[in-house]
């Protein structure tokens, strides 16, 4: 059955959302209602995900141990659940106690009358399988804690990124499935970050992308000293808006970014509000100033496995995250992500050294790159851009027996 969500206007481009509303019921559970929905994307006409099952893991249960609490077993297009609509996979009954992380299972095997599993369709009509690598088919960890509570009511929201989350395998015509999910505790008061991109004649600037990131200089792994938890393209008039809850974060930078555009070619900006209240309503209007030259950073990765000739699977993904020191308050200020490229090792008869590259178009200037991928430890190089080309190669080794 499907519903409508009246709270999603501003929520990311192709967002997949798994709300959770624990009610009343006899004794002492609570009850765990779980939904679906999405926002399109105008770069594919579909986008359909499986979604097997959804286990989740007590704060007083064993390392490793999970309880599987639904069983769906049904194949969605995310683009048929946008404007609001949801699709409701189930209820269940939850014990009343904190839980530290939930998981949510992706299928592999294809559905009747579905071609495939999980799949997108081009503006040809054609269905693209979105390959699932071995590492996202043991389950999706969401690790934001949550309170089951007696005769009470708590909602999540788990926010599937779609947009970061399907990665065309360089020329190969195959896709991969990334997923990026963010969770939102729904229980609480939302807060909203809205404002316009605009340049710096005023014009408005549609199609921009804006994101909701946090800065952590203390993660052990460079991947996560920055996290992107929320992002939205600009409208028409170059609005945006974005609704968070506050235990996700306190402190918060907005970055803008449009690049690459067509002519002509914008940089970056961004902004931070301070610490947020909920409920309440935040301001921050961002400038993109126009770039007249531009330099190209070539990628490339390579990622060893057993015998060092081969990369690990073929649908290995590295993702690349491009990233500039800001003029933001903070000691250090903080590193803010620009851009988010991913290189797919689509073909296991390729060699290392014939694994997909990438070239991608950058204002000059000092950057931070940082490589990461399943299971080896990120790799951060600075990297100064100039005019013309500028190589970087990153080297993922065997990681050491265990």
């Amino acid at each position: 059955m499907r519903t409508f969500l009246s709270r999603v206007h501003y929520l990311p481009v192709l967002a997949i959302l798994l709300v959770g509303l624990f009610a009343c019921s006899s004794g002492d559970t609570g009850r765990l209602s779980l939904s679906l929905t999405d926002k399109p994307n105008n770069d594919v006409k579909a986008v359909f995900v499986t979604i097997k099952e959804i286990a989740v893991h007590a704060e007083s249960d064993l390392e490793g141990s999970w309880t599987t609490v639904l069983t769906v077993n049904k194949t969605f297009n995310l683009t048929e659940l946008g404007g609001g609509v949801r699709e409701n996979l189930g209820i269940v009954n939850l014990d009343p106690g904190h839980y530290t992380q939930m998981r949510l299972l992706i299928g592999t095997d294809a559905i009747s009358p579905h071609p495939f599993a999980n799949y997108v369709v081009g503006q040809d009509d054609v269905p693209h399988e979105l390959k699932v690598p071995s590492g996202v088919q043991t389950g999706i960890k969401l690790v934001q804690g949550f309170d089951i509570n007696e005769n009470s009511t708590t909602e999540l929201t788990f926010d599937f990124d779609a947009a970061r989350s399907v990665v065309v395998a360089g020329n190969s015509d195959k896709f991969i499935l990334k997923p990026t999910i963010h969770a939102i505790d729904d229980s609480q008061v939302r807060t909203v970050i809205k404002g316009t991109v605009k340049t710096e004649g005023g014009d408005p600037i549609a199609g921009a992308e804006v994101s909701l990131q946090t800065f952590d200089n203390a993660a052990a792994d460079a991947r996560d000293k920055v996290v992107v938890v929320r992002s939205m393209t600009t409208d028409a008039t170059g609005a945006y808006g974005i609704f968070f809850s506050v235990p996700q974060m306190t402190t918060f930078n907005i970055v803008a970014t449009d690049w690459p555009s067509t002519d002509p070619n914008y940089g970056f900006d961004w902004d931070q509000a301070p610490d947020a209240v909920d409920g309440q309503s935040f301001t921050r209007d961002l400038v993109l100033p126009v770039v007249a030259e531009d330099g190209t950073l070539a990628l490339k990765a390579i990622v060893a496995d057993s015998d060092t000739t081969k990369n690990t699977e073929p649908e290995t993904v590295v993702t690349i995250s491009i990233r500039k020191v800001s003029d933001l308050p903070g000691t250090p200020p903080p590193d803010v992500e620009v851009m988010e490229v991913n290189l797919v090792g689509y073909d296991d008869e390729h060699t290392l050294d014939e694994i997909t590259a990438i070239e991608v178009k950058l204002p000059p200037g000092d950057y931070k790159v940082v490589a990461s991928t399943e299971g080896r430890p990120s790799i951060e190089t600075p990297i100064t851009i100039a005019t013309g080309s500028n190589p970087l190669s990153f080297s993922f080794p065997v990681p050491p027996a265990p």
